[in-house]
């Protein structure tokens, strides 16, 4: 599969636009509850980021980010070398990379995702659901590697990115989870994980390709393979109530936290709107 295009155009917010990185946005700013949003400039989510260029860097470090999360396989990046042609990862001054595979031994790219699951293009979610629940299963790990960070870490310490391939599944997944137990809406999280098809750009219509070509799905159904349609998302929502009752019954049973842990997180991400 192609490496990634980064949208040439600006986008706007929540969109940062960093250049050589696709779907970079801020995850905060989203209402949680009354007088409450989570807060911003303190967890970011993209597509693969090692085509990063100086000014793409230099927005990074502007940022505070200290910490990035690659959760892809080696086979994405040895392999399949998605990160770049020579199959390289970040590494970028005062930036830790922290490598937590949701998969460790497979690809889990769109493509991958889209040949594993059949009836990922079913149109009524069914197949995205499957998948999305692979995915909260096998990554209750490296998601809770991503939680004890927060916990550990901070805002006043210095931000952080989580990324995987496409920022659209594995990152969408995580990203739904944590504004979910921050009290967001299931509309407004459903929005938010649409924004990859903004995010993406360009590049959506390079996956489409790859999808048709190695699963021999028409383009109909590829677009909807690779895209980020809210309904996907609401029935994700649906199926983690089913299961779990909440995000948090997730977070406590798959992840092992617990409802201290919870509240600690809470207290990180959500703030006080700022008064006009």
């Amino acid at each position: 599969m192609a490496n990634p295009k980064p949208t040439q155009s600006p986008l706007p917010p929540p969109f940062i636009n960093v250049q050589g990185i696709s779907n970079f946005r801020d995850i905060g700013g989203y209402d949680a509850g009354p007088n409450r949003t989570i807060r911003s400039r303190y967890i970011f989510r993209c597509a693969e980021p090692t085509n990063a260029t100086d000014l793409g860097i230099a927005t990074i470090k502007s940022l505070g980010v200290n910490h990035i999360f690659d959760l892809r396989s080696r086979p994405e990046i040895e392999k399949l070398q998605i990160s770049s042609p020579s199959g390289q990862v970040v590494d970028w001054p005062g930036v830790q990379r922290v490598y937590c595979p949701v998969f460790p031994d497979e690809s889990f790219d769109p493509v991958s995702l889209a040949t594993r699951y059949a009836d990922y293009s079913n149109p009524n979610s069914e197949g995205i659901v499957r998948a999305y629940r692979a995915i909260m299963r096998q990554g209750a790990d490296a998601y809770a590697q991503i939680m004890r960070h927060i916990l550990y870490s901070p805002p006043a310490e210095g931000s952080f990115i989580f990324h995987c391939t496409a920022g659209k599944d594995r990152t969408g997944v995580f990203c739904a989870l944590l504004l979910s137990l921050c009290g967001v809406d299931d509309e407004t999280v459903a929005r938010e994980y649409a924004l990859t098809e903004i995010g993406l750009a360009g590049w959506l219509d390079t996956l489409v390709g790859s999808i048709m070509s190695q699963t021999g799905a028409s383009e109909q159904d590829a677009r909807r393979m690779a895209g980020a349609s809210r309904e996907n998302m609401l029935a994700t929502l649906k199926m983690v109530r089913e299961q779990y009752g909440d995000a948090a019954g997730y977070f406590i049973r798959e992840c092992g936290l617990t409802e201290a842990d919870l509240v600690c997180v809470r207290e990180r991400l959500i703030v006080e709107k700022l008064k006009l």
